[in-house]
């Protein structure tokens, strides 16, 4: 039986990486230098996703170091965020 934790980061990771190919194809038409910060951001959903997996599959990491993970690419997530959205 499959996981459902699996599932939900399969999509994750699928849905990361669609996004990360539409904002690049968006750039390439546009120009746009905000798009290229949500690009990255999406990229980077997709490289924690990535990260997730492999806490999944492989040997037990601690909770301790997966949190300071997660915690530093949501940061980093967020500021991304902030210089699309935000940033003139």
């Amino acid at each position: 039986m499959v996981a459902v934790e699996n599932v939900i980061v399969a999509a994750v990771m699928v849905l990361a990486l669609t996004l990360t190919f539409i904002a690049t194809l968006a750039w390439r038409r546009t120009r746009d230098v905000q798009l290229v910060f949500l690009g990255i951001a999406f990229g980077i959903f997709f490289v924690k996703a990535l990260v997730l997996i492999a806490a999944l599959f492989f040997p037990p990491i601690a909770l301790s170091t997966l949190i300071v993970v997660w915690g530093a690419f949501d940061l980093a997530i967020l500021v991304l965020f902030y210089g699309f959205t935000l940033r003139r």
